[in-house]
This record gives structure tokens, C-alpha cells and sequence, in this order.
């Protein structure tokens, strides 16, 4: 915020309560400020114009971000003891193994949907840990390698286009690892490996939070981390180590 500014006493008591409840991590908004300091909404607005705001809320995130009160969004304190289950130990370890084994040979990443964020974010990854990772946009990509690691990230896995592609990459003996919200899905059946990462769906005039692109996100990054802990790093040991 600029410092240049007169402000009268009423002002600046306004503005110190604003940071009093930020202070103690309260969000306060411009009905309770008025209250507290006995003055109208349209002083507290007239106060913010004179910063140069647009109105109250403005003003107030603008000194929400300049606090070092300022929330900081971060989901990673328990994400061990959240995402901890026998059975993701179990396909974090087979994903770790899959990596190394495929660690000289050709990775392709497909997607279909709104997973294709994730889709980009694995083959981002994977480039960064020296793998030979790459997208499969044509069915010729697969007759060009002997063999291969094929991971397919699609939610309902039901769509004709995977199951061709798929088909392709098994029949040039690429080894198949389908990630679905169903692990009986048309795509679950035909793979080699599927692995089931939840999601869940619903309309927009209901909507409920789709975790599926976010756990496949958090899944490569737990694999990763394991697989830097025992290949790349041995004498170290990852803080979200999954054993």
C-alpha cells in the first residue's frame, strides 16, 4: 500500500483494526470493521478510494498479501498419513521397479480429458528425471520402437479411440499401465497393469471436487520420491517415503 498518504486518526484506526484481525488469521469484512470502529461502510470505502481501490475487498486482500500473516495454501503436512494405504504401497513400489526397468527404453503418456493437465505434467517429470518420455499422438509411434513403457491416463476408460491405441501398443509389444477411476473399465481389462486412482463425477449444478487429476499428480510425485530415495539418492531418505 502507499505510504504517501495523510490519514486522519479515524482512518488510521480503521486500517489498524483491519490488521488486528489479520493478525489473529480472522477474516473480518467491511460490515464488521464498521462496527468495530463506529463508522459507516462509506467511510471505510471512501478510505479504500483513497488508496486507490476499487472498494473494501480490494483493499483488504491487498493487505492480506502484504502480511507475513498471509495464508499460505499448502496440502502437504499430512499427505503421508492421508494418501498412506497398503495397497498404494503397492503400486508405488511397482511403479518405482516399472521406472527402472523401463529406465533406457522409450515412455509414451496418452490422455483423454480433463486428465490431460496431468498428462503434461508426467511427461514434464519424467524429461526432468532423464527419462525417454514422450506423447504418443499417432498409432505409428509405437512401430517405431521394439518395445516400450505405454502409461494411459483416462477417468472412465471407456472411450473406443484408447482402446485402439492401446490395442496398438500391445500388439508392438509395449507394456500397458492404465490409469482409471475403474479398474473394470474397457481400459482396465486390457492392460497389463491398472492401477485405480479416485475420482469421482458429477453435474455443475451439484458439483462435487474431482480429485482424480490431483491424485495423479500426487501419485507420480510419491512414486518419484521413492524412486530418487532408492536409486538416485540411497544414503538419503525422502521425507514422504512411503515404505
Amino acid at each position: 500500500m502507499q505510504r504517501n498518504i495523510n490519514l486522519s486518526d479515524l482512518e488510521k484506526i480503521i486500517l489498524n483494526k483491519i490488521h488486528d484481525h489479520i493478525s489473529r488469521n480472522e477474516k473480518v469484512g467491511i460490515n464488521t470493521v464498521a462496527q468495530e470502529c463506529f463508522v459507516s461502510k462509506s467511510a471505510i470505502i471512501k478510505l479504500s478510494k483513497k488508496f486507490g481501490y476499487s472498494g473494501y475487498s480490494e483493499m483488504y486482500y491487498t493487505i492480506l498479501a502484504s502480511t507475513n500473516h498471509a495464508l499460505k495454501l499448502d496440502f502437504s503436512d499430512n499427505i503421508v498419513d492421508t494418501y498412506k494405504s497398503d495397497s498404494l504401497t503397492i503400486h508405488i513400489n511397482m511403479l518405482v521397479e516399472l521406472l527402472r526397468e523401463y529406465r533406457e527404453k522409450r515412455i509414451y503418456i496418452d490422455s483423454l480429458g480433463f486428465c490431460d493437465s496431468a498428462k503434461e505434467y508426467y511427461l514434464q517429470k519424467l524429461l526432468s528425471f532423464g527419462f525417454d518420455a514422450a506423447s504418443s499422438y499417432h498409432y505409428e509411434a509405437f512401430n517405431k520402437n521394439k518395445s516400450g513403457l505405454y502409461f494411459f491416463l483416462s477417468y472412465s476408460g471407456v472411450r473406443s479411440e484408447i482402446l485402439e491405441k492401446v490395442n496398438v501398443a500391445i500388439e508392438n509389444n509395449f507394456k500397458v499401465v492404465a490409469f482409471t477411476s475403474t479398474k473394470d473399465s474397457p481400459l482396465g481389462k486390457i492392460a497389463h497393469m491398472t492401477i485405480e486412482v479416485a475420482g469421482i463425477k458429477s453435474d455443475k449444478e451439484h458439483y462435487i471436487p474431482n480429485f482424480f487429476t490431483s491424485n495423479l499428480i500426487i501419485l507420480l510425485e510419491l512414486v518419484l520420491s521413492k524412486y530418487s530415495n532408492k536409486y538416485l539418492s540411497p544414503k538419503k531418505t525422502s521425507t514422504y517415503e512411503l515404505n
